[in-house]
């Protein structure tokens, strides 16, 4: 396993790249996102996504939400309606993750029926899908039941020799994890920094 400090400038691309090298090969890496750290697998392999859960030790009926790197990625994960394509525009990327029907070919260990997405405020989460070439998992990188992680130093001593990759980006911001909206049944799942209010404004409700 790999533990890279993710450093500014030239070497941020080569991590980001080996990164993504490593999922395409259908391993799990450690990441920071614009909240905590988060387990990474292609969103569009199975046996890695069956390989996340494992790691995490989550029930395996629990959703798995996914990053997407902008609205056309989106679109290749879920049915992305008019009032869904207006939250991503007003929203994302941010503090919001939308659920939708998902399109047929989306591994059903993800979710059955619907897929919840987001695009991250964090430059490395939404690069990771960039090179990726597809959406990656958003769960949080904790064992399940337990906190969130937002230290560097608690990833590693959690998941060394767990995973296949960690990238240590330091201490993160303790932000609030994002707000879940339905488009389809049009309620609020998780409150979060995007309010009802502002989502019912942008639907011109």
């Amino acid at each position: 396993m790999a533990i890279i400090k993710q450093l500014i400038g030239g070497n941020e691309r080569a991590i980001i790249e080996k990164a993504a090298r490593i999922m395409k090969q259908g391993g799990v890496i450690i990441f920071p996102t614009e909240s905590s750290y988060g387990l990474g697998a292609d969103g569009t392999n199975e046996n890695a996504i069956k390989k996340l859960v494992a790691i995490k030790q989550q029930p395996e009926e629990k959703n798995i939400s996914v990053i997407v790197s902008d609205l056309k990625q989106a679109k290749q994960f879920g049915i992305i309606n008019e009032e869904a394509e207006k939250l991503v525009q007003r929203f994302m990327p941010g503090p919001l993750t939308l659920i939708v029907p998902k399109r047929q070919s989306v591994p059903g260990a993800l979710s059955e029926k619907t897929i919840a997405f987001r695009i991250s405020s964090n430059k490395t989460a939404r690069e990771l899908c960039k090179v990726l070439g597809n959406a990656i998992t958003a769960t949080s990188a904790n064992l399940h039941g337990r906190p969130n992680i937002y230290s560097g130093k608690e990833v590693i001593k959690q998941f060394n020799n767990r995973v296949h990759m960690i990238i240590d980006a330091g201490e993160l911001p303790r932000n609030q994890p994002s707000t879940i909206y339905d488009v389809e049944n049009k309620r609020v799942l998780r409150h979060g920094p995007v309010s009802e209010q502002e989502i019912k404004q942008a639907l011109g409700e």
